[in-house]
Protein backbone atom coordinates (compact mmCIF):
# COMPACT_ATOMS: atom_id res chain seq x y z
CA UNK A 1 0.00 0.00 0.00
CA UNK A 2 1.47 3.34 -0.39
CA UNK A 3 1.96 5.25 2.31
CA UNK A 4 1.20 8.89 0.85
CA UNK A 5 -0.83 11.64 3.25
CA UNK A 6 -3.40 13.88 1.96
CA UNK A 7 -1.14 17.14 2.09
CA UNK A 8 0.61 15.12 -0.64
CA UNK A 9 -2.40 14.39 -2.74
CA UNK A 10 -3.28 17.90 -2.82
CA UNK A 11 -0.12 19.67 -3.90
CA UNK A 12 0.10 17.12 -6.80
CA UNK A 13 -4.16 17.82 -7.68
CA UNK A 14 -2.47 21.74 -7.36
CA UNK A 15 0.52 21.16 -9.56
CA UNK A 16 -1.38 19.03 -12.09
CA UNK A 17 -3.43 21.17 -12.50
CA UNK A 18 -1.39 24.05 -12.56
CA UNK A 19 1.06 22.37 -14.60
CA UNK A 20 3.31 25.38 -12.92
CA UNK A 21 4.73 24.95 -9.06
CA UNK A 22 4.91 28.52 -8.40
CA UNK A 23 1.40 28.86 -9.02
CA UNK A 24 0.68 25.11 -7.15
CA UNK A 25 2.24 26.33 -4.37
CA UNK A 26 0.48 29.81 -4.07
CA UNK A 27 -2.49 27.26 -4.02
CA UNK A 28 -1.02 25.07 -1.18
CA UNK A 29 0.56 27.92 0.79
CA UNK A 30 3.45 26.41 0.45
CA UNK A 31 7.10 27.35 -1.35
CA UNK A 32 7.41 26.14 -4.56
CA UNK A 33 11.12 24.18 -3.55
CA UNK A 34 8.39 22.28 -1.34
CA UNK A 35 5.65 21.17 -4.24
CA UNK A 36 9.25 20.07 -6.54
CA UNK A 37 10.29 18.16 -3.22
CA UNK A 38 7.06 16.91 -1.93
CA UNK A 39 6.19 15.86 -5.97
CA UNK A 40 9.78 13.89 -6.31
CA UNK A 41 8.67 12.38 -2.83
CA UNK A 42 5.33 10.98 -4.39
CA UNK A 43 7.07 9.33 -7.62
CA UNK A 44 9.20 7.59 -5.26
CA UNK A 45 6.37 6.24 -3.39
CA UNK A 46 4.90 5.09 -6.47
CA UNK A 47 8.20 4.27 -8.43
CA UNK A 48 7.41 6.20 -11.56
CA UNK A 49 7.53 9.59 -13.12
CA UNK A 50 4.10 11.24 -12.78
CA UNK A 51 5.50 14.10 -15.05
CA UNK A 52 7.37 15.18 -17.84
CA UNK A 53 9.76 17.92 -18.74
CA UNK A 54 9.93 19.48 -21.58
CA UNK A 55 12.48 22.62 -22.13
CA UNK A 56 10.93 25.09 -19.45
CA UNK A 57 7.35 23.75 -19.61
CA UNK A 58 5.85 19.79 -17.82
CA UNK A 59 3.42 18.16 -18.48
CA UNK A 60 1.89 14.69 -16.80
CA UNK A 61 3.19 11.21 -18.01
CA UNK A 62 0.63 8.60 -18.80
CA UNK A 63 0.77 7.44 -15.17
CA UNK A 64 0.17 11.06 -13.99
CA UNK A 65 -3.02 11.13 -15.52
CA UNK A 66 -4.28 8.17 -13.83
CA UNK A 67 -2.56 9.14 -10.81
CA UNK A 68 -4.67 12.30 -10.81
CA UNK A 69 -8.26 10.95 -11.33
CA UNK A 70 -7.72 8.46 -8.42
CA UNK A 71 -5.99 11.77 -6.17
CA UNK A 72 -8.92 13.69 -6.96
CA UNK A 73 -11.37 10.21 -6.41
CA UNK A 74 -9.37 10.07 -2.62
CA UNK A 75 -9.61 13.36 -1.94
CA UNK A 76 -13.58 13.94 -2.60
CA UNK A 77 -14.20 10.70 -0.83
CA UNK A 78 -12.39 11.52 2.05
CA UNK A 79 -14.62 15.01 1.94
CA UNK A 80 -17.63 13.57 1.82
CA UNK A 81 -17.02 11.49 4.53
CA UNK A 82 -16.29 14.43 6.82
CA UNK A 83 -19.77 16.29 5.88
CA UNK A 84 -21.08 12.82 6.62
CA UNK A 85 -19.66 12.41 10.01
CA UNK A 86 -20.57 15.52 11.21
CA UNK A 87 -24.75 14.78 10.12
CA UNK A 88 -24.35 11.88 12.27
CA UNK A 89 -22.60 13.89 15.26
CA UNK A 90 -25.55 16.25 14.36
CA UNK A 91 -24.12 18.97 13.69
CA UNK A 92 -25.42 21.54 11.02
CA UNK A 93 -23.04 22.43 8.00
CA UNK A 94 -23.51 25.96 7.81
CA UNK A 95 -21.65 26.99 4.63
CA UNK A 96 -22.84 25.59 1.70
CA UNK A 97 -20.51 26.89 -1.52
CA UNK A 98 -22.14 27.59 -5.03
CA UNK A 99 -20.91 28.36 -7.94
CA UNK A 100 -22.72 30.01 -11.14
CA UNK A 101 -21.37 31.37 -14.91
CA UNK A 102 -21.91 34.75 -14.73
CA UNK A 103 -25.13 34.62 -16.89
CA UNK A 104 -26.56 33.49 -14.01
CA UNK A 105 -26.14 36.25 -11.71
CA UNK A 106 -28.74 37.77 -12.88
CA UNK A 107 -31.55 35.35 -11.29
CA UNK A 108 -29.61 33.23 -9.09
CA UNK A 109 -28.84 35.72 -6.37
CA UNK A 110 -32.66 36.37 -5.76
CA UNK A 111 -33.06 32.82 -5.22
CA UNK A 112 -30.73 32.72 -2.27
CA UNK A 113 -31.77 35.41 -0.86
CA UNK A 114 -35.26 34.08 -0.58
CA UNK A 115 -33.51 30.43 0.59
CA UNK A 116 -31.38 32.50 3.79
CA UNK A 117 -34.70 34.18 4.69
CA UNK A 118 -36.34 30.97 5.18
CA UNK A 119 -32.91 29.27 6.35
CA UNK A 120 -30.88 31.92 7.69
CA UNK A 121 -28.56 29.35 9.90
CA UNK A 122 -26.76 28.70 6.18
CA UNK A 123 -23.49 30.69 5.16
CA UNK A 124 -23.70 30.85 0.89
CA UNK A 125 -20.42 31.59 -0.16
CA UNK A 126 -20.96 32.64 -4.19
CA UNK A 127 -18.53 32.28 -6.76
CA UNK A 128 -18.69 33.84 -10.18
CA UNK A 129 -16.50 31.76 -12.98
CA UNK A 130 -16.83 30.83 -16.78
CA UNK A 131 -17.98 27.30 -17.82
CA UNK A 132 -14.07 25.76 -17.72
CA UNK A 133 -13.53 27.49 -14.31
CA UNK A 134 -16.61 26.12 -12.57
CA UNK A 135 -15.92 22.69 -13.66
CA UNK A 136 -12.40 22.81 -12.38
CA UNK A 137 -14.08 23.70 -8.90
CA UNK A 138 -16.58 21.10 -8.87
CA UNK A 139 -13.93 18.27 -9.65
CA UNK A 140 -11.69 19.76 -7.37
CA UNK A 141 -14.10 19.80 -4.19
CA UNK A 142 -14.39 23.30 -3.97
CA UNK A 143 -17.75 24.21 -4.64
CA UNK A 144 -21.01 22.03 -3.54
CA UNK A 145 -22.99 23.18 -6.43
CA UNK A 146 -23.13 24.75 -9.78
CA UNK A 147 -25.51 26.28 -12.35
CA UNK A 148 -24.78 26.21 -15.35
CA UNK A 149 -26.02 25.56 -18.79
CA UNK A 150 -23.80 22.95 -20.78
CA UNK A 151 -23.35 20.09 -18.21
CA UNK A 152 -19.95 18.70 -18.14
CA UNK A 153 -19.32 15.99 -19.94
CA UNK A 154 -15.48 16.42 -18.25
CA UNK A 155 -16.17 14.75 -14.87
CA UNK A 156 -18.82 12.54 -13.16
CA UNK A 157 -22.13 14.22 -12.67
CA UNK A 158 -25.56 14.59 -11.79
CA UNK A 159 -27.48 17.51 -13.48
CA UNK A 160 -30.68 18.41 -12.25
CA UNK A 161 -32.73 21.12 -15.00
CA UNK A 162 -34.11 24.29 -14.21
CA UNK A 163 -35.48 25.42 -17.04
CA UNK A 164 -35.59 26.85 -20.31
CA UNK A 165 -32.32 29.26 -21.55
CA UNK A 166 -32.85 31.30 -24.46
CA UNK A 167 -29.68 32.88 -26.22
CA UNK A 168 -30.23 35.40 -28.96
CA UNK A 169 -28.47 37.71 -31.50
CA UNK A 170 -28.53 41.28 -30.55
CA UNK A 171 -28.20 44.77 -31.74
CA UNK A 172 -28.70 48.60 -31.29
CA UNK A 173 -32.08 49.94 -31.94
CA UNK A 174 -30.01 51.83 -34.98
CA UNK A 175 -28.35 49.01 -36.43
CA UNK A 176 -29.55 47.89 -39.97
CA UNK A 177 -30.37 44.64 -39.21
CA UNK A 178 -33.11 45.99 -36.30
CA UNK A 179 -35.90 46.51 -38.26
CA UNK A 180 -35.64 43.21 -40.55
CA UNK A 181 -37.64 40.11 -40.39
CA UNK A 182 -36.33 36.66 -40.85
CA UNK A 183 -32.49 37.34 -41.57
CA UNK A 184 -30.58 34.65 -42.64
CA UNK A 185 -27.52 33.15 -40.76
CA UNK A 186 -25.66 34.27 -43.21
CA UNK A 187 -26.28 38.21 -42.95
CA UNK A 188 -24.09 37.76 -39.58
CA UNK A 189 -21.06 37.58 -42.46
CA UNK A 190 -21.13 41.10 -43.05
CA UNK A 191 -21.05 42.79 -39.41
CA UNK A 192 -19.03 42.90 -36.63
CA UNK A 193 -19.34 40.38 -33.99
CA UNK A 194 -18.97 41.12 -30.30
CA UNK A 195 -18.27 37.49 -28.24
CA UNK A 196 -17.78 35.93 -24.85
CA UNK A 197 -14.15 34.49 -24.10
CA UNK A 198 -13.41 30.86 -25.29
CA UNK A 199 -14.45 28.79 -22.26
CA UNK A 200 -18.03 30.30 -21.61
CA UNK A 201 -21.11 28.34 -22.37
CA UNK A 202 -22.67 31.35 -24.03
CA UNK A 203 -19.51 31.43 -26.55
CA UNK A 204 -19.54 27.63 -26.86
CA UNK A 205 -23.04 28.08 -28.14
CA UNK A 206 -22.33 30.21 -30.40
CA UNK A 207 -19.79 28.81 -32.25
CA UNK A 208 -21.88 25.74 -32.40
CA UNK A 209 -24.42 28.09 -34.53
CA UNK A 210 -21.65 29.10 -36.68
CA UNK A 211 -20.40 26.11 -37.36
CA UNK A 212 -24.08 24.48 -37.94
CA UNK A 213 -24.41 27.19 -40.61
CA UNK A 214 -21.25 27.55 -42.03
CA UNK A 215 -20.82 31.36 -41.31
CA UNK A 216 -17.16 33.41 -40.40
CA UNK A 217 -18.64 36.23 -38.65
CA UNK A 218 -15.87 39.24 -38.52
CA UNK A 219 -14.97 38.86 -34.61
CA UNK A 220 -13.56 42.46 -33.51
CA UNK A 221 -14.00 42.02 -29.59
CA UNK A 222 -13.78 39.12 -27.07
CA UNK A 223 -14.83 40.33 -23.21
CA UNK A 224 -15.60 38.63 -20.32
CA UNK A 225 -18.14 40.16 -18.91
CA UNK A 226 -22.06 40.06 -19.80
CA UNK A 227 -22.39 43.90 -18.94
CA UNK A 228 -19.29 44.79 -20.95
CA UNK A 229 -20.61 43.32 -24.29
CA UNK A 230 -24.51 44.84 -23.44
CA UNK A 231 -22.88 48.35 -23.36
CA UNK A 232 -20.89 48.15 -26.79
CA UNK A 233 -23.59 46.82 -28.57
CA UNK A 234 -25.63 49.49 -27.26
CA UNK A 235 -22.50 51.54 -28.62
CA UNK A 236 -23.34 50.35 -31.86
CA UNK A 237 -19.83 48.44 -31.96
CA UNK A 238 -21.40 45.67 -33.14
CA UNK A 239 -23.64 43.15 -32.92
CA UNK A 240 -23.37 40.07 -29.85
CA UNK A 241 -24.84 36.68 -29.23
CA UNK A 242 -25.83 36.65 -25.23
CA UNK A 243 -28.41 34.65 -23.41
CA UNK A 244 -31.78 36.35 -23.30
CA UNK A 245 -32.12 36.54 -19.43
CA UNK A 246 -29.28 38.90 -19.07
CA UNK A 247 -30.44 42.05 -21.39
CA UNK A 248 -34.39 41.65 -20.17
CA UNK A 249 -33.55 46.04 -18.49
CA UNK A 250 -32.64 46.74 -22.28
CA UNK A 251 -34.85 45.58 -24.37
CA UNK A 252 -37.90 47.02 -22.11
CA UNK A 253 -36.11 50.09 -22.04
CA UNK A 254 -35.64 50.21 -25.98
CA UNK A 255 -31.66 50.30 -25.50
CA UNK A 256 -31.10 47.00 -27.85
CA UNK A 257 -33.14 44.56 -30.27
CA UNK A 258 -33.28 41.14 -30.33
CA UNK A 259 -32.87 40.29 -33.59
CA UNK A 260 -35.13 37.90 -35.49
CA UNK A 261 -32.56 35.63 -36.75
CA UNK A 262 -33.35 32.64 -38.54
CA UNK A 263 -32.95 29.29 -36.14
CA UNK A 264 -32.80 31.45 -33.55
CA UNK A 265 -33.17 31.72 -30.11
CA UNK A 266 -31.18 28.59 -29.63
CA UNK A 267 -32.89 27.23 -26.56
CA UNK A 268 -30.75 25.09 -24.14
CA UNK A 269 -31.23 24.20 -20.76
CA UNK A 270 -30.30 25.75 -16.93
CA UNK A 271 -29.10 23.02 -14.68
CA UNK A 272 -28.00 22.41 -11.39
CA UNK A 273 -24.83 20.23 -11.08
CA UNK A 274 -23.46 18.47 -8.23
CA UNK A 275 -20.75 15.72 -8.17
CA UNK A 276 -21.79 12.57 -8.70
CA UNK A 277 -21.56 9.80 -7.56
CA UNK A 278 -22.13 11.78 -4.59
CA UNK A 279 -24.25 11.52 -1.22
CA UNK A 280 -25.31 15.46 -0.71
CA UNK A 281 -25.81 16.61 2.80
CA UNK A 282 -28.91 17.64 3.64
CA UNK A 283 -27.70 21.57 3.40
CA UNK A 284 -26.68 21.03 -0.31
CA UNK A 285 -29.77 19.31 -0.67
CA UNK A 286 -32.42 21.73 0.64
CA UNK A 287 -30.49 24.25 -1.17
CA UNK A 288 -30.47 21.93 -4.41
CA UNK A 289 -34.36 21.54 -4.10
CA UNK A 290 -35.04 25.02 -3.44
CA UNK A 291 -33.02 26.57 -6.44
CA UNK A 292 -35.10 23.32 -8.62
CA UNK A 293 -38.70 24.74 -7.26
CA UNK A 294 -37.93 28.65 -7.38
CA UNK A 295 -36.05 29.61 -10.44
CA UNK A 296 -38.65 29.19 -12.62
CA UNK A 297 -40.53 31.80 -12.13
CA UNK A 298 -37.77 33.96 -12.18
CA UNK A 299 -36.37 33.15 -15.59
CA UNK A 300 -39.81 33.43 -16.97
CA UNK A 301 -40.16 37.19 -15.65
CA UNK A 302 -36.48 37.47 -17.21
CA UNK A 303 -38.11 36.73 -20.50
CA UNK A 304 -40.85 39.15 -20.64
Amino acid sequence: MINISTKQLRIFVAAAKHLNFTRAAEEVHVSPPAISMQIKEIELLVNTPLFIKEGKTIQLSSAGEYFLNRARHVLQTLNEAEKVIKQLKGERIEIIRVGIISTAQYFVPQVLKMFREIHGQYKIILDVRNREQLIDLLRDGEIDIAIMGLVPKEIDTKAYVIGDHPNVFIASENHPLAKLKKISPQSLNDYDLITRETGSGTRAHMESFIQEHAIQPNIVMEMSRNESIIQAVIADLGISFVSRHTISNEIRNGQLKVLDIQHTPIVRKWHVVTLNPMSLNRSVELLKDFILAQSQLLLAALEK
